[in-house]
């Protein structure tokens, strides 16, 4: 006898229980086919004939008072092996994500001897191929940090066959890099420069616009050729890294390339680096909205004190640029605290000191395009360069501040500094002028209260 197929064994056993289900409630065929169903269908269903549909099941059910899934059919047990298989499949498959992502945690945080031991114990558990790929990558990348060089190259020698074998771009390119910083460990700068001249051979033929990694070998390159010194090879790699970092100065332009290679990994359909790149641009514009957030918590902050008490300003200012030296990265809150510390030097009428200063914070904060912080400097030089009768460069030091609240979107902070710049003009005698400025004030305000 053939086997059944699985379609009849689900109709057979749906049957079964409907049968039993209908005898234990001493219902006929008939009264349970009643108003929607006919005998003939009932019967057919019981026999196995036919497959009834899902709302057919929750009416019949339902007069049977079940539910629709106790009619369904059980599981064989050869299928809950297959299912719990299954399981225990992925869950190891989850295990060994794991274990890989720790590792890579460790050899960034220092921990490589630690995660030799992880890795070498991995490929006992016998990973899926992708899985060893990166464990081979890892383990190469650690046995560099721990110093065996010799077992670094075996490893990620071994590896890139494999990274070719997989179609995997991404780890090529990155076993290439850790393989010629492993060869110039061991003082093979020519086997150095050869691999990671492959990078770079292999960026140009994927497509791939990666300035990172790019900038990384052109600086490692140019490390080789000082080693092997080859001073103008290793100059003119120093100065295309520098050309390509030119062009990376602000968030913007690194979101934009994070997007990009997310893109680019998306259409491969390689889902993991391009979340991973997604999750990079994200990280990025939260870490710039505090920066941008912290900065003008000073701007505030500075000027609501400076009206209550200059001492306690002076103290303020003194105690927060002192920590701010600390933090190099958050240079738009500096920028922000030189300006407030410009403003109460010009407050105590030093106004070469203040001029300075001011300078200063314009410098750093232009570097961060259209912010309050950047138009708040200009307005500062403005007010400082007419206290100084310099009014030309005044004027333009307040007119760009001015328009810079404007595209910005600041419409109060623009309609305090246009009054504040109208009773300048006043009291030089410039009413036409001033009466300009005092009507950019009043437009602000109403704009406000739209």
């Amino acid at each position: 006898m053939s086997p059944e197929q699985p379609s009849n064994k689900i109709g057979k056993s749906v049957g079964e229980k409907l049968r039993a289900a209908r005898i234990a409630q001493h219902y006929t065929q008939s009264q349970l086919a009643a108003p929607d169903f006919s005998v003939s269908y009932i019967s057919a269903i019981e026999r196995g004939q036919i497959h009834p549909s899902l709302r057919a099941l929750e009416i019949l059910a339902s007069r049977l008072g079940l539910s629709s899934i106790q009619l369904l059919p059980n599981k064989s047990q050869q299928e809950e092996r297959a299912t719990t298989a299954a399981t225990l499949n992925e869950r190891e498959e989850d295990e060994v994500e794991l274990e890989l992502l720790e590792s890579q945690i460790l050899i960034i945080q220092g921990g490589a001897s630690s995660a030799v031991s992880r890795l070498e114990r991995l490929t006992s558990k016998r990973p899926k191929r992708q899985h060893q790929l990166r464990q081979k990558y890892l383990l190469g990348w650690a046995y560099y940090q721990v110093a065996k060089y010799q077992e670094s190259e075996y490893t990620l020698s071994e590896s890139i066959q494999l990274a070719k074998e997989l179609n995997d771009q991404y780890l090529y390119l990155h076993i290439l890099h850790q393989l010629a910083l492993t060869y110039a460990a061991m003082r093979n700068h020519a086997q150095a420069l050869l691999a990671h001249q492959r990078c770079l051979n292999q960026l140009e033929e994927s497509g791939i616009q990666d300035p990172f990694f790019t900038t990384q070998t052109y600086i490692q390159m140019g490390q080789h050729y000082t080693r092997a010194e080859d001073f103008e090879q290793a100059l003119a790699m120093f100065q295309k890294a520098l050309s390509i970092t030119e062009k990376l100065t602000t968030t913007q332009s690194i979101q934009a390339v994070y997007t990009s290679l997310c893109r680019n990994y998306a259409a491969e359909k390689n889902n993991n680096l391009a979340m991973l790149y997604a999750y990079k641009s994200l990280q990025l514009h939260n870490s710039d909205t505090i920066k941008r957030l912290r900065s003008e918590l000073h701007h505030y902050l500075g000027q609501a004190i400076m009206k209550v008490d200059r001492q306690q300003a002076r103290d303020y200012l003194d105690n927060a640029l002192q920590i701010q030296a600390e933090n190099v990265q958050d240079q738009l809150s500096y920028a922000s605290l030189l300006s407030r510390n410009a403003e109460w030097y010009f407050l105590q009428e030093d106004l070469t000191l203040a001029e300075s200063i001011a300078h200063q914070a314009y410098e750093i904060a232009r570097t961060f395009g259209d912010t309050i912080i950047t138009a708040d400097t200009l307005i500062v030089l403005g007010r400082i360069k007419y206290a100084t009768q310099t009014y030309e460069e005044g004027s333009q030091h307040f007119i760009e501040g001015l328009n810079m609240l404007e595209r910005i979107g600041s419409h109060e902070e623009l309609a305090d500094e246009s009054v504040r710049y109208a009773q300048i003009l006043e009291d030089i005698g410039q009413e036409r002028e001033a009466f300009t400025h005092f009507r950019r004030a009043f437009q602000s305000r109403q704009t406000l209260e739209k």
